[in-house]
């Protein structure tokens, strides 16, 4: 018999918790609510333990982590991080302690099933792995900055653009940067009544289903398979969104697209940016061979917060963004223990700044050439059957170069 002590913030939690263990072999599970009632029990010997670490909200990591270990010194015990109670400071405590402490720990900026999947399976003496994506879903890439304005929302719109002009292929473009979302502006859309805000009471409920999300997208010119779905313009409410609603967003996304693309914050303190990156099933790190940028603001945050989220630095692909001739992309790749995904040239005579303003897309544009072949290479990568379609190839000989563009123009302006 296996006796396990559990210390979760909620009945309704460790009720779920301890149904994920049943039928794997004999167990004996004390839940207890509160850290009194957990250190209380701990006179008692336990082989495992299980502890959140939002049960110790106003103690030091210190304290309860060693009293644990100084009176279970037999138990395997695994930590819950919650970046809801802890901030980096906390994080990084109780990780250096775990590892003095030989105590196992469930990454932080989980969705709640996919916390408790992960916890049972270390209580079980398993490893934990990531379920694989139903038959028939589609991909998501996650695309954001090293640093505010790395251009990690033109390499997002501009892929998508490539992948929709393909004509095969049903794209979703979500713009999850809900602090600062810019789609809308760099894509000159007016409906401002499509957005998430739409859709927030079936995200809030884990009800949406993959019709409602494509309700909620706007089209794209020419481009029916190109569907956006807009930030919303109440920004204040970012906090609001929690892991499990992206989660659910990101579910309907993979029934709804063959592929979509996922914009977001460059910065991981709201969920829609942390459940968006650790979802995906590609992740972009947008970056300028700028120290600041791809050292500096990547590594301090990747320090703080991302480390804590179960990620290595070899999990994200590189993509340096506006190099010039005499960078060295792939030096910077080394730099990070990235791979590199592709670099994406910089343009010039303010062609890129007045894209923005004028809110129409590089891709494509006259003067534009070696940008568009660029986001072509990068659309290949997520999905290499769109590459041979005539829209993706640049340099297909059996269009004239001219009839190409004006193919292309069509497609997108009508």
């Amino acid at each position: 018999m296996i006796k396990i002590l559990a210390g979760l913030p909620a009945i309704e939690l460790a009720e779920r918790w301890k149904s994920k263990l049943g039928g794997a072999g004999e167990t004996d599970v004390v839940n207890v609510y509160g850290a009194e009632a957990l250190l209380s029990r701990l006179r008692e010997p336990f082989d495992r333990i299980v502890v959140h670490t939002g049960l110790f909200y106003d103690r030091y990591p210190w304290e309860w982590m060693e009293e644990i270990r100084r009176t279970q010194p037999q138990a395997e015990v695994t930590v819950v991080l919650d970046e809801g109670v802890c901030d980096s400071f906390g994080l990084e405590a109780v990780c250096r302690l775990a590892a003095v402490l030989d105590y196992r720990t469930v990454p932080a900026g989980s969705r709640e099933e996919e916390m408790l999947d992960i916890l049972a399976a270390l209580t079980l003496g398993g490893t934990p792995e990531r379920a694989p994506a139903a038959e028939g879903q589609g991909l998501v890439a996650a695309v954001w900055s090293a640093a505010s304005k790395d251009g990690a929302t033109t390499v997002a719109i501009n892929t998508a653009l490539a992948l929709a002009s393909a004509g095969r292929l049903q794209v979703g473009l979500i713009d999850a940067n809900l602090r600062n979302p810019e789609i809308r502006p760099h894509l000159n859309l007016m409906d401002r009544g499509q957005s998430h805000f739409k859709l927030r009471p079936k995200m809030h409920t884990g009800t949406l289903q993959a019709d409602e999300l494509l309700e909620g997208c706007t089209s794209y010119r020419s481009l029916p398979g190109l569907h956006i779905l807009t930030g919303s313009p109440r920004r204040d409410t970012a906090q609001d969104v929690t892991p499990d609603m992206m989660g659910g967003l990101l579910d309907a996304a993979r029934r709804a697209f063959d592929i979509t693309i996922v914009d977001v914050n460059a910065y991981p303190d709201n969920a829609a940016t942390v459940c968006s990156v650790r979802e995906a099933d590609v992740r972009w790190l947008v970056t300028q061979n700028n120290y600041a940028s791809y050292q500096t603001s990547w590594n301090e945050w990747y320090n703080c917060y991302w480390r804590y989220c179960g990620l290595q630095p070899s999990d994200i692909s590189l993509i340096v963004n506006r190099c010039s001739a005499g960078d060295k992309p792939e030096r910077i790749a080394d730099v990070l223990g990235m791979p590199l995904a592709g670099t994406v040239p910089n343009v010039g005579s303010g062609l890129g700044l007045q894209s923005v303003h004028e809110g129409v897309p590089l891709y494509l544009r006259p003067k534009a050439e070696a940008f568009s072949e660029a986001v072509e290479r990068l659309a290949a990568l997520l999905s290499p059957e769109a590459a041979a379609e005539p829209a993706l190839h640049a340099k297909s000989a059996a269009v004239p170069r001219l009839a190409r563009w004006a193919a292309r123009f069509t497609a997108m302006f009508g």
